[in-house]
């Protein structure tokens, strides 16, 4: 099973929001991920998409990037988000997108040898989302990681 699918098959049946949303990792490859979700489910009262599920998609955006990387490089964690920041430049008419690159291998490196040295660890993801090609939303996003007993295996349950 790929990333792609493991990660939406998750989420679907752990985060009811992920779920009511109509949201999907659309993407996870090398260059990094992407998500969607519909604007019906996720509209506002002005016909546009309604922030909160845009800030919801990009922090899931940025959980499955740290999930996929800690994987690829055969670990396992607790994943949550410590701190975020969101600036809303345009409204979203229609779909909800988020993109979120890959940091660059030394980022990445740095932070799964401090995992794999302390146990825990934080990083920062960015994630963007974009209305008709221009620049709708910016997420960051810091992310902690820690070992513990109830660490899922590789196998997401």
């Amino acid at each position: 099973m790929s990333y792609q699918q493991e990660i939406n098959d998750y989420l679907n049946r752990h985060v009811p929001l992920f779920r009511a949303m109509e949201a999907r990792l659309e993407r996870c490859d090398a260059t990094g991920l992407a998500m969607r979700a519909p604007l019906a489910p996720n509209i506002n009262d002005k016909g546009i998409a309604f922030g909160g599920s845009m800030a919801a998609i990009a922090a899931l955006t940025g959980w499955a990037l740290t999930f996929t990387t800690l994987r690829e490089h055969a670990e396992s964690a607790e994943i949550f988000i410590t701190d975020s920041t969101l600036k809303f430049l345009r409204p979203v008419r229609g779909e909800i997108v988020t993109e979120c690159i890959r940091p660059d291998a030394t980022a990445i490196e740095r932070f799964i040898e401090r995992y794999r040295q302390r146990g825990k660890a934080r990083w920062a993801v960015e994630v963007t989302v974009r209305a008709e090609g221009e620049l709708a939303m910016t997420f960051n996003g810091d992310y902690g990681v820690f070992k513990s007993e109830q660490s899922r295996s590789f196998a997401i349950d």
